[in-house]
């Protein structure tokens, strides 16, 4: 089925992820879903022999992902980029180091279903922003952050995917509850 909506973004900072221990904060919500682009990069190696291609081998690299909303209040702007507020002024620094994050959404498919995702573990690069000035035909800029995900520590998985017609029915009540895999918390 094609996808036809977005709605519905989430994100988790994530507090622990070691062979032992997996620990997401709670669930908070991103407003004004415009756009969510997961574009993984795949190394390939390929070995040629008798004069033709022998053995292909492929492994995951980093997962770029960008999301595009109708807003992104400087408060969660920070909390996402490691920076801080001071007297409600965002205040970027080379310094900053943003958390590790889940993030997560559902799509509207094509048969009126929706599908269900959560990246398990990525981090927000600093962000571009783009302005220009206002003429008769009015453009709108809107906040795209641009995160790289990676696998999680404690179980190598990296996203978890689930559509609303599964053998599992309440999929869609609980997926924004707490992320899957998550340890210690129940937030229920």
């Amino acid at each position: 089925m094609a996808q036809i909506g977005l709605k519905k973004l989430h994100f988790v900072e994530l507090i622990e992820d070691t062979n032992e221990v997996l620990t997401y904060g709670e669930v908070q919500k991103l407003s004004g879903a415009i756009n969510a682009t997961i574009n993984p990069a795949v190394n390939t190696q390929e070995l040629y022999a008798d004069d033709q291609l022998w053995d292909s081998v492929s492994s995951l690299g980093k997962i770029d992902v960008e999301i595009e909303t109708a807003d992104l209040p400087l408060k969660l702007r920070a909390k996402l980029t490691g920076s801080k507020m001071e007297d409600g002024v965002l205040v970027e620094k080379a310094t900053d180091s943003p958390p590790y994050i889940a993030l997560g959404f559902k799509s509207q498919k094509s048969n009126g279903e929706y599908r269900y995702v959560w990246l398990l573990k990525g981090v927000a690069q600093p962000m571009a922003e783009d302005y220009s000035t206002k003429t008769e035909n009015i453009e709108h800029r809107t906040p795209r952050l641009t995160l790289v995900f990676m696998p999680r520590t404690f179980d190598g998985e990296w996203k978890r995917t689930a559509d609303e017609s599964s053998d599992e029915p309440t999929v869609g009540e609980t997926w924004f509850d707490k992320v899957p895999g998550d340890t210690e918390n129940n937030f229920e």
